[in-house]
């Protein structure tokens, strides 16, 4: 795909105004935790009309009056001149700066009201700026019509008050004509409260910057909030509060919407440029609108090549602003680690769209099926993986499915425990298919369940997620879609559900970066570490030598277990491993059969942990010890 093809999609690809939000009014130094401020003329403002032309809207004015009110940051409480006729101002910004410092001296909120512009050049002559209270509150029991019913909204109590200073531009100067002290109200004294008045609310460049970063990183706006008060040193210390970042925390969002899918396209074409074998594709629906989206980087797709034996697939994980299912491809890799293999979005999550994506998924792996797939109870998606991977064995959750079961079946099953234990044991301990048939057929028998209609439903199943069905596919600790609602969960703490999707691209690739990082550190530890072996096993010394850290330790816990086991001599080369006491961790309360060839060096459980898992388990162990041939084993590739 074309990656400069920017289609009218989402309805994202209007184009951008130039960003003049009202949060660059009144810029100017600032230095937190300290209340002192510079009256520098830094470079300041555009007026509230010239904000609000540009962008649209007025973030300060949300919940206030409808008035054209100045918005400025923290000033000096000192060192401000009082405003006097004939004073002198290089430009208009900085007369409306220095009169909102003097207004933060003080205690009271200035604004914008009349102005003029020249007949000669067009441009603004005179502008007054008054205090906020000045004007009156309309009387409500005045009107003759009941008002339209409105929203709850605070507004500011008015006094008409007659404090202004009015400044009028004589060549490229502004002088001040006209100035009144006196108010005839209070003033807001403390300074924690300061940060209230309309015309002080804002956050300094430098601290939007941070908040930015901050945001980038997906923090809450109270998170922020808590991290700036301990730069100055309180909450109550902070020229602004929870709400306003909230709400510039909003603008980035709003900005970053209007042309999400170009700058995601324009995302994927940049990876592209960087990383050749980085695939990606679109699909559009009838409306021209994108409802499919997939891509995979260059390194996933080699790692694949590799971890190709079995994948995870869910779809969890909501993208509300658009309502598309977030479905990324899950692997393992030879540290137990969970890894991308490939990310997708689907606004319908119906056959056709799983098919789309598991096309894609096969077109940017080079035609590689994966051998097995673990996905959620989904027919749609089972019905998509049976025509795209026909070779592929998949399973269903078994978490999910028994948590489903449970709802149904736990009155039942809370009245007879029996049959809960034992339930619990034909579906979790590992037997072959013939076994698992003749023990559910006996339960129902032994229990009269024979009309219950819940587990009927449940045996339909049997043969998506019972262990008994793919005790001999390679699933590696792997029975439920918890990898992949792992990921999700991990995902969420980078990326708010709320956010565009090229916001969420971007997180995609930190959390990349944070797995490459991971198995970064599990390499080192696998090249300069090393256990103290359990016992005094050749086969563990080896083990610990062939074996990554992880699986070895999973390797260890078998061996350890070699001492909840006795063996017993059927036959031949046939031997019976039973537990010592009742019940063993993994392996439930039954016996394992094995059988052994010394000769040719060859084992097999009927547990079948060695094709299941791809090490071998601790009734192979158990038996090798009683012959005495626990000295080497030849390693399963993993």
């Amino acid at each position: 795909m074309d990656p400069e093809y920017a289609p009218g999609v989402l309805d994202l690809n209007e184009p951008i105004t130039e960003d003049f939000s009202v949060f660059d009014d009144l810029q100017k130094e600032h230095t937190p935790g300290n209340t002192t401020r510079t009256s520098s003329n830094a470079d300041v403002t555009r007026s509230s009309e010239q904000s609000k032309h540009a962008s649209g809207s007025n973030i300060g004015a949300r919940g206030d009056d409808d008035d054209d009110e100045v918005q400025s940051t923290l000033v000096s409480q000192t060192e401000v001149q009082t405003p006097y006729p004939g004073m002198i101002f290089d430009s208009w910004d900085e007369a409306k700066m220095h009169y909102n410092r003097y207004a933060k001296k003080l205690g009271f909120s200035i604004k914008c009201s009349t102005s003029k512009n020249s007949i000669v050049d067009g441009q603004k002559d005179k502008q007054m700026f008054v205090c906020n209270k000045n004007g009156k509150n309309e009387d409500i029991n005045m009107q003759e019509a009941a008002p339209v019913r409105q929203r709850n909204k605070s507004i500011t109590k008015k006094t008409e008050c007659k404090a202004r200073l009015r400044i009028k531009r004589k060549g490229k100067k502004w002088h001040a004509t006209y100035f009144i002290e006196e108010h005839n109200h209070s003033m807001i004294k403390k300074f924690s409260l300061k940060k209230y008045l309309r015309s002080h609310k804002g956050i300094p460049k430098e601290e939007r910057d941070f908040v930015k970063l901050l945001h980038k990183v997906n923090l809450s706006a109270g998170r922020v909030m808590r991290i700036m008060g301990e730069v100055y040193g309180g909450l109550a210390n902070v020229p602004y509060d929870t709400k306003y970042v909230s709400y510039f925390m909003a603008t980035i969002d709003e900005d970053q919407t209007h042309k999400d899918m170009s700058k995601l396209l324009s995302h994927f074409a940049r990876n592209k440029k960087e990383d050749p074998d980085f695939y990606f594709n679109l699909h559009t629906d009838h409306a021209d609108k994108v409802d499919r989206i997939f891509w995979v980087d260059g390194p996933a797709i080699a790692a694949y090549k590799n971890y190709s034996d079995c994948l995870s697939f869910d779809t969890t994980y909501m993208i509300n602003m658009y309502n598309m299912s977030f479905a990324p491809f899950i692997g393992i890799n030879r540290y137990c680690q969970s890894i991308q293999l490939g990310c997708g979005f689907l606004k319908n999550e119906n056959v056709d769209s799983f098919v789309w994506l598991f096309q894609e998924f096969l077109e940017a792996m080079g035609g590689l099926q994966p051998q097995n797939c673990i996905t959620n109870q989904d027919a749609a998606m089972r019905s998509a993986i049976l025509a795209v991977f026909p070779n592929c064995c998949h399973g269903n959750c078994r978490w999910h499915i028994m948590q489903n079961a449970q709802a149904v079946l736990g009155n039942i099953l809370s009245k007879h425990e029996e049959l809960r234990q034992e339930l619990n044991a034909i579906i979790y301990c590992i037997m072959s298919v013939d076994e698992f048939e003749t023990r559910w057929a006996d339960m129902v028998r032994k229990h009269s369940v024979a009309d219950n209609t819940h587990l009927a439903d449940l045996y339909h199943l049997r043969a998506t997620f019972v262990p008994a069905y793919f005790k001999d596919r390679f699933f590696p600790f792997l029975q439920t879609t918890a990898r992949s609602e792992g990921f999700n969960a991990v995902l969420k703490t980078y990326s708010n559900p709320h956010q565009s999707l090229h916001h969420f691209f971007e997180q995609y690739l930190k959390l990349q970066e944070k797995i490459n990082v991971a198995e970064d550190y599990v390499e080192f530890l696998d090249e300069d570490k090393t256990f103290r072996v359990w016992g005094d096993y050749p086969l563990e010394e080896q083990a610990l030598k062939v074996y990554t850290r992880p699986i070895y330790l999973r390797l260890r816990a078998e061996l350890r277990k070699v001492t909840s086991y006795n063996v017993q001599l059927i036959g031949g080369r046939s031997y019976d491993v039973l537990p010592i006491k009742t019940y063993v961790y993994g392996y439930g309360s039954r016996s394992y059969q094995v059988e052994a060839n010394v000769e040719t060096e060859t084992y097999s459980c009927e547990c079948c942990k060695f094709s299941r898992d791809g090490m071998l388990c601790c009734h192979i162990f158990r038996v090798m010890v009683q012959l005495g041939c626990i000295t080497k084993f030849h390693r399963n590739t993993y």
